[in-house]
């Protein structure tokens, strides 16, 4: 079976790790041959940590589109991805300030490498970034938090805009999902917007499964 990419892709904590488990699950259930990868993954396929480590490099997207042209056509089956398309490569390019048209070009030759695996994109979309990560705190914990907020701290956009605590914080991650969201808009695959994780929410997964395999 050809490869086949599923797309998870949203802030921390809005659910992408719960859903692609779950996906794989109901591939399992039907018998579709299917593998999933955590984001963060050391012998990641699409970005793994030798990968991400050079995200200040010069010639860091053409390492991506290369690694993600050469994955569709060494894999086959179902590869669920989370955080791979945007979390793990265009995260690191809006951190490291590049601007939204060099951002833009960066994923039309990524779109262009990976068309052969007929690509489908799980977008969920966090509406109160505040609240969102307030929650998430609540589950994960202040050192959690800490380590995001120090690592926010650090990036060159943070220090061009004097992010700052929290609040820079918020401010990160909300920049970084609407650019999320209009990058997504100019993208030739199919697009399902979902909502981001929240206290009570279930992951909609035979709505979406439906959705990846159209």
């Amino acid at each position: 079976m050809p490869a086949r990419l599923w797309l998870l892709e949203g802030l921390p904590g809005t659910g992408k790790t719960t859903a692609a488990k779950r996906l794989a699950e109901m591939c399992e259930d039907v018998r579709l041959p299917a593998r999933w990868w955590p984001e963060e993954a050391s012998d990641h396929p699409a970005t793994p940590a030798a990968l991400r480590r050079r995200s200040a490099d010069p010639d860091f997207a053409d390492l991506c589109v290369l690694s993600f042209a050469q994955l569709v056509h060494r894999e086959g089956g179902v590869l669920i991805l989370e955080g791979s398309a945007f979390q793990s490569t265009i995260r690191f390019m809006f951190a490291n300030g590049w601007r939204e048209p060099c951002v833009g070009a960066y994923l039309a030759k990524w779109a262009s490498a990976i068309t052969a695996a007929r690509p489908r994109l799980l977008l969920f979309r966090v509406v109160d970034v505040p609240g969102h990560f307030d929650q998430v705190v609540a589950t994960r914990g202040q050192l959690w938090i800490g380590k995001l907020i120090a690592y926010v701290e650090r990036t060159p956009v943070a220090l061009t805009n004097d992010w700052r605590g929290f609040e820079g914080f918020i401010s990160f991650w909300d920049a970084y999902q609407r650019l999320v969201f209009d990058l997504a808009v100019e993208l030739k695959c199919p697009v399902l917007e979902l909502e981001g994780w929240r206290e009570g929410h279930r992951f909609a997964a035979d709505h979406a499964f439906a959705f990846l395999n159209q």
